[in-house]
């Protein structure tokens, strides 16, 4: 058996992952990671703010998706310019992409709000550990040596308006796609238009009582050559500290989430996603843990940050 017979004997998406290198990380809460989809969400939150997120996807599944992501971003001095910095590490299968990226967004007053441009600049590193898979044939030579690191650039653009109650973002969180072309057994760039995938989100706040808001949300993710995926959300917050949470992915999952800010300067979620697709019945849902902290955060009772 050689790479492309196993290639063609696993599931289709992580034949599509293997091939294509060129997707964003699935996160649930990704309200609370907003360099993963729009570089101009750097310095949004007016702190300096780190957020660190661990998910594991489809429990059970062998070789299903793991990712870490760590972000970092703030506006600098100028209040106009903020800057923002994205580290992520994505494992599906015997694959491995670690990507960083930089951000930089300007930022306006607009309206009642801030208009927010951004672009993203960075690398991936891309890696097949062959030497890992269990062969019908001891000691096949095709996979006893792990594949070389590839390391390919990106981009990333984007816009993003919020107010206090209000927010809508539109972006390219990848703009080169790198495909890999078996004949010639390299990866190449593809420039054509139909490769870009742009996302869509919008949210906003609604007061329901004294101590309780309700934020509905969307996500809209736009992939070539297949439907379009919603993410449709909904959290009730009670007195600025307790989130709950839930969430529609078309074709994919049921998400309930649990958010608890013990201070206004941290925060701490957890989100399980119910799986719905045919792929549910081989695995028991993916857990996602994220931790949140903003320094030097100075903040008045009636104005705290919800997006």
């Amino acid at each position: 058996m050689n790479r492309a017979q196993l290639l063609l004997s696993v599931p289709a998406l992580a034949l599509s992952l293997a091939v294509q290198a060129q997707h964003t990380p699935v996160t649930s809460q990704y309200l609370f990671n907003g360099l993963l989809i729009n570089p101009a969400y750097a310095g949004s939150r007016d702190a300096l703010t780190a957020n660190l997120t661990y998910r594991r996807q489809w429990v059970g599944f062998e070789g299903a998706p793991v990712t870490q992501v760590l972000s970092v971003h703030s506006p600098l001095t100028s209040k106009n310019i903020a800057l923002g910095l994205l580290v992520y590490n994505d494992r599906v299968g015997v694959s491995r992409e670690t990507g960083v990226f930089s951000n930089y967004a300007y930022r306006v007053p607009f309206r009642r709000g801030k208009l927010s441009f951004g672009l993203g600049a960075g690398i991936k590193l891309l890696q097949a550990n062959w030497s890992t898979v269990q062969t019908t044939t001891p000691g096949d030579a095709e996979f006893a040596v792990d594949s070389r690191g590839v390391v390919q650039p990106n981009f990333s653009a984007g816009a993003y308006y919020y107010t206090k109650r209000f927010f809508v973002g539109a972006s390219l969180p990848f703009i080169l796609s790198h495909t890999y072309d078996a004949s010639s057994e390299r990866w190449k760039v593809e420039n054509e238009t139909r490769h870009y995938q742009p996302m869509l989100t919008a949210g906003t706040l609604v007061k329901l009582g004294a101590d309780m808001q309700l934020k509905p949300s969307a996500l809209l993710r736009f992939a070539p050559d297949a439907a379009m995926q919603a993410d449709l959300n909904a959290n009730l917050i009670y007195r600025d500290r307790l989130w709950l949470g839930v969430s529609y992915r078309t074709d994919d999952a049921v998400v309930l989430s649990l958010e608890v800010l013990p201070t206004q300067q941290f925060r701490l979620g957890y989100a399980y996603d119910l799986g719905l697709s045919t792929l549910s019945t081989y695995h028991h849902g993916s857990h996602e843990l994220m931790l949140q902290y903003e320094f030097g955060y100075r903040i008045r009772a009636r104005d705290p940050r919800y997006f």
